[in-house]
């Protein structure tokens, strides 16, 4: 993309505060987005995302911090002057242009030649596949179809950086699948950075090269997928971004030998966090294992065949419930007891309090 040799990464935020009102929204955001890189930001509804997005493409202004694009100070820049450009959720196309002309809209305005700008709508249709429907009317376009040509647009002027605010959410999951393929594709083969937003936990560990978890206005987690999913620093964290069981249990303190106790069984901890006392454990479904020398007994509720994998119910003495993602083959049937078991490493220990997400 063009703009490539000037300095500093394509998106840089310094200590964001936005609140509407007497209600915080964004309280303290760093953020620092290398050219080329794909980062996804996720979190509920209210924690910041759409705001934060609208901030860096100059929609919203912050009450306090600094807004870096380039590496230029931009927080006062009006968006038309902004090196980024929005794929919106709702599309945002025109309905009286033809596919064409909404493509070229960001090089009409730039003040671009027609041929030039007839050159650049059809590599960026090309791009997106679209380069035989450059003259059909926005309202014979499928859903897939317009949201290829909002991605066209938002390339076509060669922004520092895309912004993504939900852009797959309208799509039925086939073409969801397939506009991911497509925004993979483009980002290897151009380099173009993406921040993405997104609440689909699928979505933002496939896309993401780093993944950032926000919750009321602020960055719980921001590392790498495997990293986010396998080593969660907050119960939040853990629980957002997939099924997981909690179990109530205690954290034993006998120096370095530590332990938690579940169901009267002490299960070594394997470098947890230094906490004591009460606590809760998350183990996530695939994660869990039916052996004879498991940690806890339980007795199968349910049974749900998966395709590849076998989903269980299972509940323990006193009515708390486990659900079980069982890989290949599974002989269990309801009623049936089993014995619980999973790898130390697969246990994330907070505090009894720590916030989940609901």
């Amino acid at each position: 993309m063009s703009g490539e040799s000037q300095p500093g990464p394509a998106v840089e935020l310094r200590g964001i505060h936005k609140q509407y009102g007497t209600r915080p929204i964004l309280d303290g955001i760093d953020l620092s987005i290398a050219r080329g890189e794909v980062l996804v930001l996720v979190g509920p509804s209210g924690s910041g995302k759409s705001t934060l997005l609208k901030i860096v493409s100059g929609i919203e202004t912050p009450d306090r911090g600094e807004v870096w694009l380039s590496g230029r100070e931009s927080t006062s820049l009006p968006p038309y002057r902004r090196p980024v450009h929005t794929v919106f959720q709702n599309y945002a196309l025109f309905p009286h242009l033809n596919v064409a002309a909404n493509v070229a809209f960001p090089l009409t305005v730039a003040g671009v030649s027609a041929a030039e700008q007839q050159t650049r709508v059809a590599t960026a249709l090309g791009w997106v596949r679209m380069q035989n429907h450059a003259q059909r009317r926005i309202e014979s376009l499928s859903g897939g179809e317009r949201q290829r040509v909002a991605l066209a647009r938002a390339l076509v002027n060669e922004p520092q950086c895309v912004l993504l605010d939900e852009p797959l959410s309208a799509l039925d999951p086939h073409l969801r699948s397939a506009t991911l393929d497509l925004l993979e594709e483009i980002q290897a083969r151009l380099g173009v950075t993406y921040l993405y937003i997104t609440h689909d936990r699928d979505e933002a560990l496939r896309l993401g090269r780093r993944i950032g978890v926000l919750n009321h206005g602020r960055m719980e987690h921001l590392g790498p997928p495997e990293e986010i999913y396998r080593r969660p620093r907050t119960a939040f964290v853990a629980s957002f971004l997939g099924k997981i069981n909690w179990l109530a249990g205690e954290v034993l303190d006998n120096g370095p030998a530590r332990a938690v106790s579940l169901g009267g069984r002490a299960i070594p901890l394997n470098g947890q966090p230094a906490i004591a006392g009460p606590c809760k454990v998350g183990v996530r479904p695939e994660d869990v294992s039916l052996g004879a020398d498991g940690w806890l007994a339980a007795r199968v509720v349910s049974r749900q065949f998966a395709g590849e994998s076998t989903l269980l119910r299972v509940a323990r003495a006193g009515g708390t419930e486990v659900q079980v993602d069982q890989r290949g083959a599974c002989e269990v049937a309801v009623g049936d007891e089993v014995r619980l078991a999973w790898s130390t490493e697969a246990m994330h220990v907070f505090a009894a309090d720590a916030e989940a997400a609901p």
